[in-house]
């Protein structure tokens, strides 16, 4: 795997792209807020007095220097370098060492990031490209309904690194051809010969009927689908009877990767969210150890390049075919 294509990437695709930050209940009171590095760019997302979001650059006007640090709640942040201070909107209210009169302070607020908000899930894109990821979200919404995240509640996260380069994790992910082969407990929860993938502008959906009897998921009389959406490039969305799973995708380098799972459920009943998670962990070492796997592989000298099945690897041929437009004309 190359670095030098690794660098391309996070210029023309995660630097232009719509990354998944957090849902709206993990910023509940006003000064509430959470920090996180999105392609190399410090960022935080806050709510203010009123309870309005804001996102901003995480990084103070003065020298540069990153303002806050993990999660919490602020009644203004203030840099730990030299003390200026920003009110929950930005605005630079203190400059320790300045004269306000002196200086022009509204030039010196916070930077602001896009974000836009979809049943409780906070989205943020760092450059203004034309992608509008409402169009997205409004196709997803309308293929998943009535099912509404909004009434859904943020559970915990479970992150794993993975020595696999970020793509190949991907591409695992965006075909169920592997299944009863490398996860024969996820097998035998679905409709095997119910499994169908299909491709959109910017985005792909696999989807499939599940076994009531033998699922893990709540049990319900309707809706007893999964749905498994990818928003391209590196945010997937696995839907269950009353859970909602989101994986972020983050490259560290060409040949590892951090996958971060949020769960959010319909209800907080610990028995059943429990037996939904251990069973999430099953299935993702099967993907771990598949994909690491995969990446040895393709590092050896037997290996030149593969073929995809149009009937079973549409997902995949549709996600490389975006990867090769965005890193041949940004």
């Amino acid at each position: 795997m190359d670095e030098q294509i690794l660098k391309i990437e996070k210029r023309n695709i995660f630097s232009k792209s719509w990354h998944l930050f957090c849902s709206t209940d993990q910023i509940s009171n006003p000064g509430d807020y959470k920090t996180m590095m999105i392609n190399n760019q410090p960022v935080i997302i806050i709510k203010d007095k009123n309870s309005s979001i804001n996102a901003f650059y995480n990084v103070c006007q003065h020298r540069g220097c990153v303002l806050l640090d993990d999660d919490g709640n602020a009644k203004s942040l203030i840099c730990g370098y030299h003390g200026w201070a920003y009110d929950l909107n930005g605005n630079l209210k203190a400059t320790r060492g300045f004269d306000k009169q002196k200086i022009e302070i509204e030039n010196f607020s916070l930077k602001p990031v896009e974000h836009h908000v979809w049943m409780n899930l906070i989205f943020v894109k760092l450059q203004n490209e034309h992608h509008d990821i409402k169009k997205t979200l409004a196709k997803i919404e309308k293929i998943i309904s009535p099912i509404r995240f909004d009434q859904y509640s943020y559970h915990s996260r479970v992150s794993y690194k993975i020595n696999c380069n970020w793509k190949i994790y991907m591409d695992n992910y965006l075909e169920g051809f592997h299944i009863p082969l490398v996860h024969p407990k996820l097998n035998d929860a679905i409709n095997y010969k119910s499994y169908k993938t299909e491709t959109f502008k910017n985005f792909s959906l696999q989807w499939c009927h599940i076994k009531s009897q033998s699922s893990p998921y709540k049990k319900s009389s309707s809706n007893q689908k999964a749905f498994y959406f990818t928003l391209f490039p590196n945010i997937l969305l696995n839907i269950a009877p009353g859970r909602l799973q989101t994986n972020i995708i983050e490259p560290i380098n060409a040949s590892s990767c951090n996958v971060h799972f949020d769960y959010y459920f319909d209800h907080i009943e610990p028995n059943r969210i429990s037996k939904d998670i251990n069973f999430s962990e099953e299935i993702q070492n099967e993907d771990i150890d598949i994909c690491e796997r995969i990446q040895a592989g393709l590092e050896s000298n037997g290996f030149d390049s593969g073929i995809l099945s149009k009937e079973y690897e549409i997902g995949v041929s549709h996600f490389q075919d975006y990867i090769e437009n965005k890193i041949n004309n940004g």
